[in-house]
């Protein structure tokens, strides 16, 4: 007697497919969750997949979703990797349920801000965009800010000295990235200050300076504020392009493709495993404060890395609790990359947070509120 032949079935097969796409996006999402703790200088290409944890996470969502709709329970054992990464998830896109907390006159404004050397964008009269970007960060009205890639001549219309005039914030400490002297002006990082700067010192990684740090008066306390940044990826215009407008692919020939790519890659794998020790140094310079610390910079790493946890380690991030909505530092990219930081030790406490998008940068403005410092405002 002849068998019958199994009929062939569509919707079984669509859903092994599906299943295999889930089982793939389920391994990026733990590989990125990887990205935070395993230094990428021993393994690195972990750092790969949490350079885009948000779309993973996002897409795993997704699958969930699907197959709690189609009532199979693989849904079960798809949360489990959801649940584990949902804090991280909250650092780069937020809802915010609670208000605001009350501000007062004599809270305190901190910002961070890559000024990108004040470079004066092609088309643009160099005094006008000077002006308009120093009006830009005096109408936030901060009392203690942290640059990054800061440069202004020590003298001028627009300068070190105007700058601090203009802030109105008489206090400040400069520190270049090299040992080299620039005879004339600041090149490197900066804090500008409304309180006595009573101390400064830097950091240093092999012959670069990653950091500096001030020690602020603030009535009867004494905080640290530290100013850091890590290792970018040196990417070219042409990189940037690329990464920025991946249809840009379509004028080029495959062998180019190929070149390109490489290069990207390089270059993301090498700044990815020379951040790791920078990282680690940076945290063992707070862990080894005396006061309450207040952290400031452009780490160049997404809060899924290595990086970014290893510096956060007993340390708030304002964002998580005050953040509203995508989280983006880096404005030269469609991709939201947060990038740029303000932490805080617990003792000290924080009303609100926020991104300022400006054009006067390739970054973003973040600011962070803070309950006066002082008679008994510590916790």
């Amino acid at each position: 007697m002849a068998t019958k032949k199994k009929k062939f079935n569509f919707q079984e097969l669509l859903i092994r497919l599906f299943f295999l796409c889930h089982i793939l996006a389920m391994f990026a999402l733990v590989f990125a969750l990887l990205a935070a703790i395993i230094p990428p200088d021993q393994i690195w290409v972990f750092s790969f997949f949490g350079l885009v944890f948000l779309p993973i996470f996002i897409v795993n969502i997704g699958f969930t979703i699907i197959w709690i709709l189609l009532r199979r329970k693989f849904w079960l054992l798809s949360i489990i990797p959801l649940v584990l990464g949902f804090s991280s998830f909250l650092n780069h896109f937020n809802i915010r349920f609670s208000s605001e907390k009350n501000t007062t006159a004599s809270s305190i404004k901190v910002m961070s801000f890559n000024v990108r050397d004040f470079l004066v964008p092609d088309g643009e009269k160099a005094n006008a965009f000077l002006l308009n970007t120093f009006q830009f960060i005096e109408s936030e009205k901060p009392q203690i800010i942290c640059f990054q890639d800061f440069t202004l001549h020590y003298k001028g219309k627009y300068s070190t000295e105007s700058l601090k005039d203009f802030l109105h914030l008489p206090y400040s400490s400069f520190r270049n990235y090299f040992n080299y002297t620039i005879p004339t002006g600041a090149s490197g990082l900066a804090i500008y200050s409304k309180y006595p700067i009573i101390d400064s010192s830097w950091i240093k990684f092999e012959e670069e300076y990653i950091g500096m740090y001030v020690d602020i008066q603030c009535k009867t306390e004494i905080i640290r504020v530290f100013s850091i940044h890590l290792q970018s990826y040196r990417l070219f215009d042409e990189d940037k392009i690329i990464l920025t407008s991946p249809t840009a692919y379509g004028d080029m020939n495959k062998l180019k493709i190929k070149s390109d790519s490489r290069r990207i890659a390089w270059k993301l794998r090498w700044a990815f495993k020379r951040r790791a020790p920078e990282a680690r140094l940076i945290a063992e310079t707070i862990k080894k404060s005396p006061y309450p610390v207040i952290v400031c910079g452009d780490f160049n790493d997404t809060p899924a890395s290595y990086t970014y946890h290893t510096i956060t380690k007993n340390l708030k991030d304002p964002y998580h609790s005050f953040g509203s909505g995508i989280a983006k530092t880096y404005n030269q990219s469609k991709y939201p990359f947060r990038i740029d930081y303000i932490l805080h030790s617990d003792k000290l406490e924080c009303l609100n947070t926020h991104i300022n998008t400006t054009q006067a940068s390739d970054h973003n403005m973040v600011t962070a509120i803070f309950k006066p410092f002082g008679e008994d405002h510590i916790k």
